[in-house]
């Protein structure tokens, strides 16, 4: 029996998921839903899964934070990241951290699938134009490189979290860190992208189409 953990806070999502890939891999799976990260959390730590299928936009935390708690403390469990995010965003900051593979919520269910059987088979999953993104990255000669990629995954966040209206003390306390920790963040984001303001970080994570 194989063990799935869907971890995505959309009810229909989750539901129109396990239909299609009951359908395409058999009746030999099981399937556990959690809406946030805390309960995947707690539910890795209550059952074996063979593979964990990660929204990244969570309702309490970012799912590279999750991404990077199974790989910590879940190193052989693959973790495929499945996200409306498009790939020249998150991709290879998400293979970096270990994910087994990326896969966009608009592509075919068969890729899907596909992903899936290579996880399960302790390899990676990479399409071709990840895997262009990823040699790219090598080289740091490329269309998709983008400044941003330079931030940690908690400097990202920050800048996301900034982007939709939260303010240092609002952050600090949904992140858990103090406020003088949380202008740090700040301060490397606005070195590292170089710029002078928060506004500029909001409009940079606009123009770039990001979020967490």
């Amino acid at each position: 029996m194989i063990k799935i953990l869907l971890v995505d806070d959309h009810a229909m999502f989750r539901k129109g998921v396990i239909t299609v890939l009951t359908e395409l891999i058999g009746a030999d799976i099981e399937f556990h839903e959690a809406e946030d990260g805390q309960q995947a959390m707690n539910m890795a730590a209550d059952s074996e899964f063979n593979l964990v299928l990660l929204d990244l936009s969570l309702p309490d935390q970012s799912g590279m934070n999750i991404l990077s708690f199974f790989k910590q403390h879940y190193p052989k469990l693959p973790v495929i990241i499945l996200s409306t995010h498009p790939e020249e965003h998150y991709a290879v900051r998400a293979l970096r951290s270990g994910a087994a593979g990326y896969v966009n919520k608009r592509s075919s269910s068969t890729e899907l699938k596909d992903a899936i059987e290579k996880a399960l088979s302790n390899r990676r999953y990479i399409n071709p134009i990840q895997a262009e993104m990823l040699a790219a990255a090598v080289f740091d000669k490329n269309e998709y490189g983008q400044v941003h990629e330079a931030l940690s995954d908690r400097e990202l966040q920050v800048a996301c979290m900034l982007t939709a209206g939260k303010t240092l003390t609002n952050l600090a306390k949904e992140l858990s860190i103090s406020v003088q920790t949380a202008s740090s963040y700040r301060s490397r984001v606005l070195i590292k992208l170089n710029l002078k303001t928060t506004a500029e970080i909001i409009n940079y994570c606009i123009q770039h189409n990001l979020s967490v």
